[in-house]
């Protein structure tokens, strides 16, 4: 819809390696794996910032195929800068907290045992990431009266830290 495997490169690397036409079953796999979370989780976080009905009505918009609603256009834009958008980070969130995904400096490794390392200096970095990207988001929608209406769910302005607090 409105990302795609390649917004997740350097801080938001999976190790999925996204524009190479690779035939391996496991790179398809992961691939594969990967679009289900854009694809549950990119309407997921629409329906948090833009509340129910105008985030179906913008994913209606965006699965026409049409290109000609300026206030559309406008949103999407704000919502996929390459390597700046707030829903690759959502997704990425979800992502790692439930396939144990750890970053490392020679790469991404999956825990296997109960030495498992600690994904969570990753899931706070992201989701705070998206936090100050919502901001500018909640204010491009504020001050703009086109988006009248929309239901920004306050959790999604909300910083985490390690502690729960």
């Amino acid at each position: 819809m409105i990302i795609d495997g390649s917004y997740f490169t350097g801080v938001l690397s999976l190790g999925i390696i996204w524009d190479i036409d690779d035939d391996s079953i496991t790179r398809k796999v992961e691939r594969d794996n990967l679009q289900s979370y854009i694809d549950l989780y990119e309407k997921k976080y629409l329906r948090m910032v833009l509340g129910k009905s105008m985030s179906r009505e913008f994913i209606e918009y965006i699965l026409s195929g049409e290109n000609d609603v300026d206030k559309w256009e406008k949103l999407k834009e704000k919502l996929s800068n390459k390597g700046y958008s707030p829903i690759a980070n959502y997704v990425y969130f979800h992502y790692v907290r439930r396939c144990g995904i750890v970053q490392t400096p020679v790469g991404t490794t999956y825990a296997s045992d109960d030495k498992k390392a600690d994904p969570n200096p990753l899931l706070i970095s992201a989701w705070n990431d998206m936090v100050q990207m919502n901001e500018d988001l909640y204010d491009f929608l504020e001050s703009n009266k086109e988006y009248e209406g929309f239901v920004f769910n306050t959790t999604m302005l909300e910083c985490i830290n390690g502690l729960g607090i």
